[in-house]
């Protein structure tokens, strides 16, 4: 199989909380089901599911701003509703891996060509992205067991065994992402991931493949660096 690498970037994003309400609150970076959304809007599938795994590398730090923004109304009305705080990212960029048979084929297609059915957006309409700098990657590797691992992607919590922290990066941890999607709106499963503030590498031990493959979740070695797929 291959490994599809893709670029995407904004001056601003949301990727909203569904457990906040009267404050728009958001992720600190794109969700597991929001690339993939991503990846269906380029292929033109509205309510796309796949088994194919993705995987997510910061190129930006993370920054989050509030802003108070007031929406229009019901389709069709003039009036704008009351003033919303909505937490919003800040000049984000990402670079996306997609892995898998179910579309890999196609989405390179689609990628080489510049083509998108739907438009492309960072979670929210008002953040539009163009999918950009393409790289598949063929050669790839399993990690061995209990080999340390350098990755430049976000981690799930899950499958670390032993973290390596180092005194100049900053670790945080980001809970309560939704997994699967299972089609008409409705998901199965959560998610959490260790990331590095600034997108620097994260050095950790993996636990025994058979506990990853449970999970659901690979590590590959690629000329990118490792990669974590989920």
């Amino acid at each position: 199989m291959k490994l599809v690498a893709f670029d995407v970037k904004g001056s601003i994003a949301h990727f909203r909380r569904p457990d906040t309400t009267a404050t728009h609150m958001t992720y600190p970076f794109i969700t597991p089901t929001a690339i993939r959304g991503l990846v269906g809007a380029i292929l033109g599938i509205t309510d796309f599911k796949t088994d194919d795994k993705v995987g997510l590398q910061l190129l930006n730090e993370v920054q989050t701003s509030a802003q108070q923004l007031s929406m229009l109304g019901k389709p069709g009305g003039d009036v704008f509703n009351r003033p919303t705080t909505i937490e919003l990212i800040v000049n984000p960029s990402y670079r996306i891996f997609y892995y898998g048979d179910e579309y890999s084929e196609q989405l390179i297609d689609f990628l080489q060509n510049g083509h998108a059915v739907y438009p492309t957006f960072l979670g929210a309409a008002y953040a539009l992205t163009t999918p950009k700098n393409l790289k598949v990657i063929s050669e790839l590797q399993r990690v061995e067991p209990m080999e340390q691992v350098e990755s430049n992607t976000i981690i799930p919590i899950s499958v670390i065994e032993q973290l390596e922290v180092e005194e100049d990066k900053q670790y945080s941890r980001a809970g309560g992402f939704m997994y699967n999607y299972l089609g008409n709106r409705t998901f199965e499963k959560s998610i959490d991931f260790l990331y590095e503030q600034n997108g620097y590498e994260i050095t950790f031990v993996p636990k025994d493949p058979q506990s990853i493959e449970t999970l659901d979740i690979e590590i590959l070695k690629t000329e990118e660096g490792s990669i974590c797929l989920y």
